[in-house]
């Protein structure tokens, strides 16, 4: 039987003396020679590979307390432990994929932001707006710009929540496009943020696109005292340039920074989408 000091099993084993003293301490391994005549233990050769499975399993994900209860099963129960592993793995997997999707949501979203301040707010403009993936659902109650909407919001947070995911701190509502003289003339017929996801199991049927192509928009700073100004200068080019064609408009608000201090923080972009003969 081979003595090993704890200096040279750490050497061996390549991990460190404190990790060797941690694990006798917590009786995950304690070494297995004591010498009668000065008292020193040492490790056998053979505990080397222990050591290597205990590592094996840290490796994995398994914590010590795990570890400590692994070294006792039989295969049978090996196998078990091992199948609920992977399960575990793959729920970690998916939760990871959806962060990354609500990471390449924000990363979008400050793209889109830089590319609507790229024009002159207040002023009708022209731009290309890819197609995107919502989920949109219709108001309970009436929703005005008026409005302050936290409850249909939390209801659309509530239903992306229940599918393992969230929005992405950026919502729409749409209302059909035609003259307004009051802002509680304009009633919203639905809300809707951008998913990166379409695996929203449980709320299918809710998921729809925003159509790509060429719109016609005007932005601003979300101001209540000025949004129907704003509404009527988008309204009669509009009018002006294609006539009274049956169409939505689209209020997309996106905050600038992460700063809530107030509404104004939000720039808001009205958008109405061209008709394609008209392109």
């Amino acid at each position: 039987m081979e003595k090993l000091s704890i200096g040279k099993m750490a050497n061996i084993c390549n991990v460190s003396i404190q990790t060797l003293r941690y694990y006798d301490k917590i009786d995950l391994i304690k070494p297995a020679i004591r010498d009668t005549k000065n008292g020193y233990r040492y490790y056998d050769i053979n505990q080397v590979f222990r050591i290597n499975i205990i590592k094996y399993l840290q490796h994995t994900g398994s914590s010590l307390k795990e570890i400590k209860q692994v070294l006792t099963l039989d295969s049978e129960r090996l196998v078990e432990f091992w199948n609920q592993q992977e399960l575990e793995i793959e729920n970690k997997i998916q939760n990871l994929q959806r962060t990354k999707e609500l990471i390449r949501g924000q990363q979008l979203q400050f793209q889109q932001l830089n590319e609507i301040q790229k024009f002159s707010q207040e002023i009708v403009y022209q731009r290309a707006i890819p197609q995107e993936l919502i989920i949109q659902i219709k108001p309970i109650t009436k929703i005005t710009p008026l409005s302050h909407p936290d409850a249909e919001v939390s209801r659309l947070e509530n239903i992306l929540l229940q599918n393992k995911t969230m929005a992405n701190l950026q919502y729409g509502f749409s209302y059909p496009l035609k003259e307004y003289n009051d802002l509680t003339e304009i009633e919203y017929d639905s809300i809707f943020t951008r998913v990166f996801s379409s695996r929203i199991d449980e709320a299918e049927e809710l998921l729809t696109y925003m159509l790509s192509g060429q719109y016609l928009c005007i932005s601003f700073f979300w101001d209540r005292t000025k949004y129907l100004s704003y509404y009527q200068k988008l309204f009669s080019a509009f009018l002006h340039k294609f006539g009274t064609i049956p169409t939505e408009v689209y209020e997309v608000s996106i905050v600038d920074e992460y700063h809530y201090e107030n509404e104004q923080n939000f720039l808001t972009e009205l958008r109405v989408k061209i008709p394609k003969n008209y392109h």
